[in-house]
């Protein structure tokens, strides 16, 4: 076995003991007891030494055992976490923040599912689910290295609110934010490319023409993984050729750089805002759908392009009313 980086693992009386020792410091693992070949001293040497190279200087070891310090076990050698799209990180590093301050010192063998899912049913709403979301994870992290016999949250069901879903952007929409932002402004650049590509905003931001594969157009969506193909319409031709040969993106800011996501969807709703427009982004993504079964594409082929991974959610985007109307508008010159 490769030894690891500021692992000691020494052997006193028949008894192992493992620190992580950088410099002068020298800090327990808590996992004393263990052969160093276990598990569970490997997910604890990797909680403390991403603290040395991920973390601010001067981070505290929290103490064996407790919630804080099964929070750095999972965000520290959990493949699957490592593998959530960044926005999904980011949000869960927020609930996990707020559970760090409030239950950071409390020992992991006390949690309880039946404490759990009190505390969730009273908050409810979309909150409780993202919380439950995040959290069982953790301690299934913890069951499967050994630390726990049973993971609390196992069994767990909540209430789970309906969900509305973002609004399709409908006929009505679409001739609005054209009568307003015309071609030639970055607002209509950005509604254009979201129609005809239907990508997301986090992959939006991103094309260029790097993406062009003969006559289609590829890339892979951040937040599933899956591979989107969307063939090049002249309508996406004709917008394509408005934006500049060389760039590092389709869409740049007035400094000439690409957006970052969160910053093309709020300047995307304060667009679609003055217009009088209720979509956003996601819902001309819908609209996306709409129009290729309009063009009497199959499911399956509209999954292709959009980079959906399920064909109920394509079937669910391209229920809609006013489905004629808003093709012809589609592939009104732009």
């Amino acid at each position: 076995m490769k030894k690891l980086p500021y692992l000691r693992s020494k052997r006193r009386r028949g008894r192992w003991f493992h620190t992580y020792r950088r410099g002068t410091v020298e800090r327990s693992l808590g996992v004393h007891g263990l052969h160093p070949t276990d598990p569970k001293v490997l997910a604890a040497w990797a909680a403390e030494h991403a603290r040395w190279q991920d973390m601010p200087p001067g981070t505290e070891t929290p103490d064996a055992g407790t919630f804080a310090w099964a929070l750095d076990l999972y965000t520290s050698g959990n493949a699957s976490w490592k593998e959530y799209a960044p926005g999904t990180k980011k949000s869960r590093e927020a609930i996990f923040a707020r559970y760090r301050k409030a239950q950071g010192a409390r020992p992991i063998k006390t949690i309880t599912g039946e404490a759990i899912e009190r505390a969730l049913y009273a908050k409810g709403g979309h909150s409780a689910v993202n919380e439950y979301k995040a959290l069982k994870p953790v301690f299934e992290h913890l069951r499967r290295l050994g630390f726990i016999a049973k993971n609390p949250m196992a069994g767990i069901e909540l209430d789970r609110p309906k969900l509305k879903g973002f609004p399709v952007a409908d006929a009505e929409d679409i001739a609005a934010f054209q009568k307003r932002w015309p071609v030639g402004t970055i607002e209509r650049l950005v509604f254009d490319l979201a129609l005809y590509t239907g990508a997301a905003r986090t992959d939006l931001s991103k094309l260029s023409r790097k993406n062009i594969k003969g006559d289609v157009l590829v890339y892979e969506r951040q937040k599933s993984g899956v591979t989107a193909r969307v063939p090049l319409t002249p309508e996406l031709v004709e917008v394509i050729d408005r934006t500049p040969d060389i760039a590092p993106a389709f869409i740049l800011t007035t400094r000439g750089k690409p957006f970052a996501p969160e910053s093309l969807g709020n300047a995307f709703r304060d667009a679609a805002t003055e217009a009088g427009m209720n979509a956003r982004l996601h819902g001309l993504r819908k609209a996306f759908c709409i129009y290729w079964a309009e063009k009497e594409a199959s499911t399956h082929q509209i999954a292709a392009m959009a980079g959906h991974m399920s064909l109920s959610e394509v079937e669910r985007y391209t229920r809609a009313a006013d489905r004629e109307r808003m093709v012809k508008l589609l592939v009104r010159a732009s």
